[in-house]
């Protein structure tokens, strides 16, 4: 370690900020590692698994490994899982369970056979840390936050809602004028 680096560990250590310590002493280790093979210009034989699988280069806690996206359309309802990099593991509709028609409307029927359906085929999963992106689901949000947190590790929600809720703002209604005739 350099000069810089034990000044910059006594400075957190005085101030009492222990989550500080433990994520700038990794990134200062991985500027360390990125220093030394720039130094050996030993790019090509670089890989990046052995990076991520050091544990004192690269913090966990900031990885996602599976994203459950589950998105309410007006006559459908989609529950698809995806890696990382984007490919999809899973993916099911209502008309995988068995519903057709305006049966497919019926949300938390869906909603808890297609979840029952994931906890089957998806042990793939298991602990690993989870992101769960939510498209336009409004009042069921709790019931799928909490059937998913029995079985996997969920560590970021994000929501979005694309139905507006009382539609766009209607063109203002003009009044023709009315001129008084004199008498």
């Amino acid at each position: 370690m350099n000069l810089y680096n034990v000044l910059f560990k006594s400075i957190l250590e005085k101030l009492k900020l222990k989550k500080e310590i433990t994520y700038t002493t990794s990134l200062l280790n991985t500027i360390s590692f990125l220093k030394e093979l720039k130094k050996n210009n030993n790019y090509q034989s670089f890989t990046f698994n052995k990076f991520l699988h050091d544990k004192s280069l690269i913090q966990e806690d900031f990885m996602v490994m599976y994203i459950i996206n589950i998105s309410f359309l007006k006559t459908n309802t989609i529950i698809n899982i995806s890696d990382i990099k984007g490919n999809i593991k899973l993916f099911y509709t209502a008309g995988n369970v068995s519903l057709s028609g305006k049966q497919k409307k019926r949300r938390k029927i869906v909603l808890l056979r297609l979840i029952n359906l994931i906890f089957k085929k998806a042990s793939f999963i298991g602990k690993k840390p989870v992101a769960l992106h939510l498209n336009n689901v409004i009042s069921y949000k709790t019931l799928i936050i909490n059937k998913l947190k029995q079985a996997y590790f969920i560590k970021i929600i994000k929501s979005y809602n694309q139905i507006p809720y009382n539609g766009c703002r209607k063109k203002k209604f003009r009044r023709k004028k009315s001129s008084k005739l004199l008498k």
